[in-house]
């Protein structure tokens, strides 16, 4: 397990932000990006195999297939923002088994990686970017499955004018082509800083949802349907021990939904909620 969690302070900075924030903590339209990510596969060219096309094709249109609670995922690489900080920290949680590692490690992952920084967003920022972030684990030699647990910066960004919501997605994806990826959809609780509100959450949430017809290996995990008032902390955009320890068992048990055993990088399904 490697862990590159830097910077636990912040949270009264996101609050006092002005504007756009920085929080210290599918259709068949896009079924010529799956045919282009199979292997043999091309938007313009031969069909892939049938195989790898049935596969693609359950996943656009979210067809779980019975889960065993385990997943393909052997290697988990997790990018995040100050909120997945202490995803790792045993000492943050209420007992060891609910750290990051240890949830994947239960649904089947041996090695794992959360790579979190305060204030981080995808585009931008005063830490290394997650678009950076992913470039620098891929030169690296980093492979796997991928959890970006990343947006709540970003909506705050999106509010102020800064790079809209598909572009930083995109941004994301077209490096990771080919590697299994699961995005949460981010939420907040009534937070002092309008840019970090509802509206805002929901600006990523709905470009998240439309960026699965655009890539095949691409699964969201409806976390800001499952993500409880009670597990925020008093900024409404942090959690309790108690709400990280939740939201690291439902990550992982998300994973599991969307790469069951099996292979490839094509997702069960395209949306998972509970």
């Amino acid at each position: 397990m490697s862990r590159s969690a830097v910077g636990l302070i912040g949270a009264g900075l996101a609050l006092s932000a002005v504007g756009a924030g920085v929080a210290h903590a599918g259709p068949l339209d896009g079924l010529s990006g799956v045919v282009a990510q199979l292997p043999g596969g091309s938007s313009h060219g031969e069909l892939p195999g049938l195989d790898d096309f049935s596969g693609a094709l359950n996943g656009l249109l979210g067809t779980a297939q019975p889960g065993s609670g385990t997943s393909r995922c052997t290697s988990v690489i997790q990018i995040g923002d100050s909120t997945s900080v202490a995803a790792d920290n045993a000492a943050a949680l209420p007992s060891a088994a609910d750290t990051a590692t240890s949830q994947y490690r239960r649904v089947g992952a041996t090695t794992v990686t959360v790579d979190a920084v305060s204030g981080r967003a995808v585009v931008g920022g005063p830490a290394l970017d997650a678009e950076h972030a992913v470039a620098s684990r891929l030169a690296a030699g980093a492979r796997g499955c991928w959890v970006i647990a990343m947006g709540v910066n970003d909506a705050g960004a999106i509010a102020g004018g800064g790079v809209g919501a598909a572009e930083r997605i995109d941004r994301i994806m077209r490096q990771l082509q080919g590697q299994p990826v699961l995005w949460p959809t981010v939420t907040s609780s009534s937070p002092g800083n309008p840019a970090f509100g509802a509206a805002s959450m929901a600006a990523v949430n709905t470009a998240l949802r439309d960026a699965t017809a655009r890539y095949a290996n691409l699964a969201v995990y409806d976390w800001a349907g499952a993500a409880r008032a009670d597990e925020f902390a008093g900024d409404g955009i942090h959690y309790t021990a108690a709400g990280t320890a939740d939201r690291n068992r439902k990550f992982a048990d998300a994973l599991a939904a969307a790469y069951p055993p099996g292979t490839g990088f094509v997702p069960a399904t395209r949306w998972v909620t509970g």
